[in-house]
């Protein structure tokens, strides 16, 4: 149950990470998203 709670945060949070990126005009601010969001989809796809 943890689990599926842990994945479902992680989901949300990629997602609004997502959405920011593609409003952003900044590439580094773009470029900062994409660090952030590549551990989070790995997470949620339980590549290791």
């Amino acid at each position: 149950m943890l689990f599926y709670t842990y994945i479902i945060i992680a989901a949300l949070v990629a997602s609004i990470i997502l959405t920011e990126l593609f409003r952003e005009k900044s590439w580094r601010n773009q470029l900062a998203m994409v660090i952030i969001l590549i551990p989070l989809l790995l997470r949620i796809f339980q590549i290791k």
